[in-house]
C-alpha cells in the first residue's frame, strides 16, 4: 500500500507536469508566431525549450533572476518584456564578486542566480563548483571557443575599448588619438584608469593590448606606467575622476557601450575606435550553483544567447554580438576592420596562468607587488 505522503506527491508531480505542459501550450499559441514585445515593435519567435525553461519558471513560482557583476542595459527590460511576470534584478558589483559568492556558496544563503564578468573570476569560480554547467537548447552560431570549462560559461558579448578626455582640461588637438600616446610624458600624472593590478577592466585591457603585438608592447608598457596613471578600482568611480577633472585623460575602461552616452552633452569626449590595436575583451554569463531561481536564470542565459537576444544586446545595448550571423552595433566599423584585433581563442584554465602572469607583470611595473 503507498503512504498519503507518496500519494501526495505523485499528485503534485502530475500537476507540476501538467501546469508546465500548459503554459507552453498557452505560450507557443501567444508568442511563437512574433507577438507584440510590449516594447513598441514585433519579436521573432523564440524557441519551444526557451518557452519550456518560462513555464517552468512561472509553475515554480520564480518572478524574478538576481544577476550579479556588470550593469544591466535595456535587453534586461526587453527580457522582462518578453517573459512578463519575471523581472531583472541587476545587483553591480567591483572586486568583491568572487568573494560574495564564495560566501554564499559555503553558507548555502544564495541570493545570486546568474553572474555576468570577465573570464579570471568565472574561470576561478568555475573551478571550484560555483558555477554550474548548462548549455542552452539554441547554440547554432555560438562559437565554440566561447565557451568556458565543461559550458561552465559562456562569452554573450564583445566590447571595444576605447580613450575618454575631458574637453575642460585638454582641447581636442592636445587629446591623444593613440595608444601609444598615453606613453608621451606630457600627459604624466593626468592618466586615469581602472586599476590593472587586480582583476578587473583594466587588466584585460592592458593584457589585450600587449597580445596584439606591435607598439603596444613591454617597452610601451614601461613608458605609460612611469607616466604615473592613477590606478581606480572599477569602471565608474574612474570616469567620476575623469568627469570631475581631477585627470584630464582615461585610459580604457570605455567601450562603444558606455563611450557615447557618457561623452554626450557633457564636456567628455570618446575616441574611438583608437589607433594601432583593438583591445577586444569578453563579457561573460553562467549560472550559480544552487540558485533560487534556476528556470528564469537558464531562460535568461538561454535568451540573451539566442537570435533574439543577441540582436538586443547588438541594436540596443551596443555591443558587439557573439552569435554568428547577427549584425554588430548600430554606426560601429564590424571587428575585422578594426586595427590589430587578437583572434579568438578558447577560454580554458591555461588563460588563469595567463593572466596571473599579467597580473605580476602589472603589479611590478606600477610599483604594486604584493
Amino acid at each position: 500500500m503507498k503512504s498519503a505522503a507518496t500519494k501526495l506527491g505523485r499528485r503534485r508531480s502530475r500537476w507540476f507536469l501538467a501546469a508546465v505542459a500548459g503554459a507552453v501550450g498557452l505560450l507557443l499559441a501567444a508568442c511563437g508566431s512574433g507577438g507584440d514585445t510590449g516594447g513598441g515593435g514585433q519579436q521573432s519567435a523564440v524557441g519551444a525549450p526557451v518557452q519550456e525553461l518560462y513555464a517552468a519558471a512561472q509553475a515554480a513560482g520564480e518572478d524574478k533572476v538576481v544577476v550579479y557583476g556588470i550593469k544591466g542595459n535595456a535587453c534586461y527590460d526587453r527580457f522582462s518584456q518578453r517573459f512578463p511576470g519575471i523581472t531583472v534584478e541587476s545587483q553591480y558589483m567591483v572586486g568583491e564578486t568572487q568573494a560574495r559568492l564564495e560566501q554564499e556558496h559555503v553558507s548555502g544563503q544564495n541570493v545570486g542566480d546568474v553572474l555576468r564578468t570577465g573570464s579570471t573570476t568565472m574561470l576561478a569560480l568555475t573551478k571550484s563548483g560555483i558555477l554550474t554547467p548548462f548549455t542552452p537548447a539554441d547554440v547554432d552560431g555560438i562559437p565554440e571557443e566561447a565557451w568556458g570549462p565543461d559550458h561552465g560559461f559562456v562569452v554573450d558579448s564583445k566590447r571595444v575599448a576605447g580613450i575618454a578626455y575631458n574637453t575642460a582640461q585638454i582641447s581636442p588637438d592636445e587629446a591623444p588619438k593613440s595608444w601609444t600616446d598615453l606613453a608621451d610624458p606630457r600627459f604624466k600624472g593626468k592618466i586615469v584608469m581602472p586599476d590593472p593590478t587586480g582583476p578587473g577592466a583594466g587588466l584585460s585591457i592592458l593584457q589585450e593590448l600587449l597580445q596584439t603585438g606591435g607598439a603596444t608592447d613591454d617597452a610601451w608598457l614601461e613608458r605609460y606606467a612611469a607616466n604615473e596613471p592613477a590606478l581606480i578600482q572599477g569602471v565608474q568611480p574612474a570616469i567620476e575622476a575623469l568627469r570631475s577633472g581631477e585627470y584630464a585623460v582615461m585610459m580604457g575602461g570605455l567601450d562603444q557601450m558606455t563611450g557615447p552616452p557618457l561623452a554626450e552633452g557633457s564636456s567628455l569626449k570618446w575616441v574611438f575606435p583608437v589607433a594601432g590595436a583593438s583591445p577586444v575583451t569578453g563579457h561573460f554569463i553562467g549560472i550559480i550553483t544552487n540558485a533560487p531561481h534556476p528556470n528564469a536564470a537558464r531562460l535568461l542565459e538561454s535568451w540573451l544567447l539566442s537570435e533574439e537576444g543577441q540582436t538586443c544586446l547588438s541594436q540596443e545595448g551596443n555591443e558587439y554580438p557573439v552569435r554568428d550571423g547577427v549584425p554588430g552595433p548600430p554606426g560601429f566599423p564590424a571587428l575585422d576592420e578594426l586595427d590589430a584585433v587578437t583572434p579568438p581563442r578558447p577560454v580554458d584554465y591555461t588563460e588563469l596562468d595567463r593572466q596571473q602572469k599579467y597580473l605580476e607583470q602589472f603589479q611590478t611595473v606600477f610599483g604594486r607587488s604584493r
